[in-house]
């Protein structure tokens, strides 16, 4: 039962973002783009082009990407058997 609410629930999960993410078309205009690669020491003190835009210009992105990985961590490890599941398997075999 705990791996079929886990699939579930992942699924669910899975299903939700997409839907979230097709509604939200985002297409970047290239004077941004530009901007973003002119200004990006003026605007965060960063000396890494990078990590400006990932930290400051898409801090939101990057946190829920963040967010999406440990959901799906989460996910797996009720997947995964856990030792008591591991040693009641093994009683049983030895046993049975």
């Amino acid at each position: 039962m705990r791996y079929i609410l886990s699939a579930l629930l992942t699924f669910g999960a899975f299903i939700l973002v997409t839907l979230i993410t097709n509604g939200n078309h985002e297409v970047l205009d290239p004077q941004l783009y530009l901007y973003m690669i002119h200004n990006f020491f003026e605007d965060t003190d960063s000396k890494n082009a990078i990590a400006a835009i990932l930290l400051n210009y898409r801090m939101y992105d990057t946190m829920f990407e963040a967010l999406i990985l440990l959901t799906a961590i989460i996910g797996m490890k009720q997947f995964l058997p856990r030792e008591s599941d591991m040693k009641a398997g093994l009683e049983k075999k030895n046993h049975g």
